[in-house]
């Protein structure tokens, strides 16, 4: 842990301050830096490879919402990126963890915890508020997820994992173009347009999974 660094990204200097003093308070051996714009992180490289977390704050004068985070995944490739921010939305705890982000962190949490999530983040863990669907939810989902074959099952899961096509193709031992070739047709019989779209449908199973262990 002594080299971790991190990365603040917040255009309010108050904010990326106390981060910074949380994280001190259980780590001062820990590095963290601070940028307030999507480009700032752009024109840091490559002093960007030794970071182990980036905090982004979810509404930047530069990032719409999530372009942010696609943007920094796409530069960072491998380094985890948690969300922040003063919105509780489900929605957006949801498509952060969707897109891969490594947690969500609300801004008006008690230091002590926001620190917390932070370790567990380092230590690789990813982070978010739990939520639980109803009843119906669940088996909407369940009934969703058995029109799949067990080929198209897999990609499905892997894709809720955050996984990208190649890493998909990887993980399953197939070919890209079969890959993109199920989630077509995952897309299809789940009547759905996109990726966040396809994983959203079958959340509440995945949730109520993760919470049976």
């Amino acid at each position: 842990m002594a080299s971790a660094r991190i990365l603040i990204v917040d255009d309010h200097p108050l904010i990326g301050d106390v981060l910074k003093l949380a994280i001190h308070a259980l780590h001062p051996h820990i590095q963290v830096d601070v940028a307030s714009s999507v480009a700032a992180v752009e024109a840091m490289c490559p002093e960007t490879r030794s970071l182990q977390l980036v905090l982004l704050d979810y509404r930047l004068p530069d990032s719409n919402e999530y372009s942010g985070l696609l943007r920094l995944q796409y530069l960072l490739v491998d380094v985890p990126i948690a969300i922040i921010s003063g919105f509780e939305d489900a929605s957006i705890m949801e498509r952060a963890r969707v897109l891969g982000a490594q947690g969500f962190l609300s801004k008006t949490q008690p230091l002590d915890q926001l620190a917390e999530m932070v370790d567990r983040m380092l230590a690789g863990e990813r982070v978010f508020p739990p939520q639980r669907g109803t009843a119906h939810e669940i088996d909407a989902a369940r009934a969703l997820l058995e029109t799949l074959s067990a080929a198209q099952c897999r990609v499905l899961l892997a894709l809720a994992r955050g996984q990208l096509n190649r890493q998909i193709a990887s993980e399953l031992n197939l070919s890209e173009a079969t890959t993109k070739a199920h989630l077509r047709a995952v897309f299809r019989k789940l009547r759905v347009r996109n990726r966040t779209q396809a994983v959203l449908s079958i959340q509440p199973l995945l949730q109520a999974m993760d919470q049976a262990g």
